[in-house]
């Protein structure tokens, strides 16, 4: 029974050993965060004294669109094992197209030569647009409107569209544009007055306007007309 005992023991140190190592052996790794269009790198290193390090984003086409400069790096972590660190890179992808990318980076350890790795990144921004505010403003030749505000990413090259229904549920009021750049605020202006055939100002109150753009479901949002 105690030789059993003895036999169980040992297995189970073992167990716990190996589980021991393998848990630091895999504990540490390079993370990877894509949300929305900021792309956040985590890069893991082992190594120890000072080393250089630098990195370039290259998409499918292997052409270099961001270019991190090379910074010296001094400060090392240990485990008990190994001495480790991680190397940030971060950047806004806003105005990169969907696709996949490759980071490169290169390391230098003094005199022990360049040491290279490739990390592959998927970017696939989703489009939104999002009503932000509305205003009073009053141009120069004195003419006063109401300027509604719009958040928006991933809109390169998309039309946005806005809707302005009264309190009866009647369209008063639509325009769109085309967007030029993946996050510029979209904005337009109303006189209060109603478009077509009616010709008329629209009352003080309370609107509803809808609002989407190619490949985003509509939404609507509630403001005051005030002029």
């Amino acid at each position: 029974m105690k030789r059993l005992k003895a036999v169980l023991g040992a297995c189970l140190a073992m167990l716990v050993a190996f589980t021991a190592l393998a848990w630091a052996a895999t504990q540490y790794k390079t993370t990877i965060k894509v949300n929305g269009t900021k792309l956040n790198v985590q890069r893991y290193v082992e190594g120890k004294g000072p080393m250089k390090d630098k990195a370039v984003l290259l998409n499918k086409d292997n052409k270099v669109v961001v270019r991190w400069k090379q910074r010296e790096l001094k400060k090392w972590y240990y485990d008990g094992d190994k001495y480790f660190r991680f190397v940030p890179y971060s950047y806004d992808m806003k105005n990169l197209k969907p696709g996949r990318y490759r980071l490169v980076t290169t390391s230098s350890f003094g005199k022990g030569g360049a040491v290279k790795k490739t990390v592959n990144i998927s970017y696939k921004p989703q489009s939104k647009m999002q009503f932000r505010a509305s205003k009073i403003i009053r141009k120069g030749n004195g003419d006063v409107y109401q300027r509604l505000y719009f958040k928006k990413n991933n809109s390169t090259g998309k039309t946005c569209y806005a809707q302005i229904f009264n309190k009866n549920n009647k369209l008063v009021y639509s325009t769109k544009y085309k967007a030029r750049n993946a996050n510029q605020d979209f904005a337009f202006s109303w006189n209060g007055w109603a478009s077509g055939n009616s010709g008329k100002k629209c009352a003080k109150g309370v609107y509803t306007v809808k609002y989407w753009m190619d490949g985003v479901n509509p939404k609507t949002a509630k403001f005051r007309l005030s002029i």
